[in-house]
């Protein structure tokens, strides 16, 4: 049976570590405030035996040394000695009168060592220096009780052993209390976060106007659920057209063949059959065209790229589509750009199909280059043309404007989709498609319309985001 580990907080978390730091400096603080204080107390010591030491040597070299010896200023606990080279102590101070050598001078070293026999002293500093007095050498021992320091260790590991771990609880107890306090927002906006469904993505975070952490937290979140809403309507919105869509000619389709059957001895076949194949085609169509809109909207609508002449494109799709109205092609020399040639090809049909059915008499598609980077394609149509207020609008999804379906009552009308499609495949190869009008009158009256499409010459479009 595989065992889990059970989750814990980030609360828990961050407190532990908090409690963690905390403990750990104070112990390092305190460790080294008491290094310090035990290394100072032990200074002076040595700095006291040394100047008592050099006092009493003075003494000695100037061969006026007093019995006994006077005691240490400051701290009467410390004894001195001095001791000839036979070991015998020529003067002391009166705390170790009449005592023998307590400590010996091995030759060639400076520290000195206990003599054989002396009494223990406990714990205590001493110090030896050499000087001569009447012409004979004799060794100087200083010493003093470092009882105090020991006495230091132990209050300070006392009082660590009971100090410590009140740090410790009052650190948990703290930590725990501020790190929930700072953490409360974010419980807050994850509460907040768990509750918004898919139905009611209009709902938004609080946001307290803060510039921190949280506030750009809050934000962010509240930007995404913005993004979410938006892709969600777009995409209810796309399903509503589509299945609108999908429903006229499938209705048709089985119109034609309920007549059919409903009286098949009279029926004309031919035509309902006609009937069906027209239908069938325009559905063909409309599924082929949403697949391409899917892929536009996973960002893979271009297969590849390659360098494309646009001129010899355009001339291409001339000629393969049938057109009810005339097309004049102009394009003085080759035009290069980089791109997917059947997405490029699928962009100018569109563009043609969109000006066949609204133009009156006369297409003209021009292809040149602007500018070293910039290749421009431009399909004109003399048609009624699109009013300025809907010259955005009319490359959104199943958007057809009521002046194109009135005249176009009763013939076959686009899917609705083509110009989307136009407008997808010029963005996703970096380019921009604008619409102006083609004509204008002396009264100032706009007609036609002129798509205009511009792509870069070289450089590969821009990466999604």
């Amino acid at each position: 049976m595989t065992r889990t580990v059970p989750n814990r907080s980030l609360r828990l978390r961050l407190t532990l570590l908090a409690t963690l730091a905390i403990t750990v400096t104070v112990a390092l603080v305190t460790a080294v405030l008491a290094f310090t204080m035990v290394s100072s107390v032990r200074s002076n010591v040595l700095t006291t035996l040394n100047a008592y030491g050099d006092s009493v040597g003075q003494s000695a070299t100037a061969g006026t040394l007093p019995n006994p010896l006077p005691p240490a200023p400051g701290d009467s606990s410390i004894w001195a000695q001095v001791v000839d080279s036979s070991g015998t102590v020529v003067t002391s101070t009166a705390n170790v009168a009449g005592q023998p050598a307590l400590y010996t001078l091995p030759a060639g070293r400076t520290t000195p060592q206990s003599a054989p026999g002396a009494p223990g002293r406990g714990d205590e500093r001493v110090i030896a220096q050499r000087y001569v007095t009447g012409g004979e050498p004799v060794v100087i021992y200083v010493g003093g009780s470092t009882q105090l320091l020991s006495y230091l260790d132990q209050d300070i590991q006392g009082h660590l052993l009971y100090v410590l771990p009140l740090i410790f609880l009052g650190a948990i107890g703290v930590s725990w209390l501020l790190i929930g306090r700072t953490l409360r927002p974010v419980e807050r906006i994850r509460a907040e976060a768990a509750e918004i469904t898919g139905s009611d993505l209009h709902r938004r975070i609080p946001e307290s106007g803060s510039d921190d952490e949280i506030g750009r937290l809050t934000h962010t979140l509240n930007g995404m659920l913005d993004r979410l809403e938006a892709s969600a309507d777009r995409q209810r919105r796309f399903v509503a057209d589509a299945s609108h869509e999908l429903r006229t000619p499938l209705a048709a389709v089985r119109t034609s063949m309920e007549v059919g059957l409903a009286h098949p001895d009279r029926a004309p076949w031919p035509e309902l059959a006609t009937r069906a194949v027209t239908e069938t085609t325009r559905l063909q169509r409309l599924v082929e065209a949403l697949l391409l809109l899917a892929r536009s909207d996973d960002n893979t609508l271009l297969r590849h790229r390659e360098p494309v002449d646009l001129a010899a494109l355009a001339r291409t799709a001339i000629s393969a589509a049938p057109t009810r109205v005339p097309v004049e092609l102009r394009a003085a020399r080759p035009v290069h750009v980089t791109g997917d040639p059947d997405q490029l090809a699928r962009l100018i049909r569109n563009l043609l199909d969109n000006a066949d059915r609204h133009g009156n008499h006369h297409i003209e598609v021009t292809v040149a280059q602007d500018d070293p980077d910039t290749a421009v394609l431009t399909v004109a149509d003399d048609g009624p043309g699109i009013a300025p207020a809907d010259r955005d609008r009319v490359f959104d999804r199943f958007v057809r404007l009521q002046a194109a379906r009135t005249r176009h009552a009763g013939e076959s009308t686009g899917t609705g989709l083509g110009l989307s499609i136009a407008r997808d495949i010029s963005t996703a190869h970096g380019g921009t498609i604008t619409i102006t009008h083609t004509t204008c009158d002396h009264d100032g009256r706009e007609h036609g319309a002129t798509f205009t499409v511009r792509l870069p010459t070289n450089a590969p479009p821009p990466e999604s985001t």
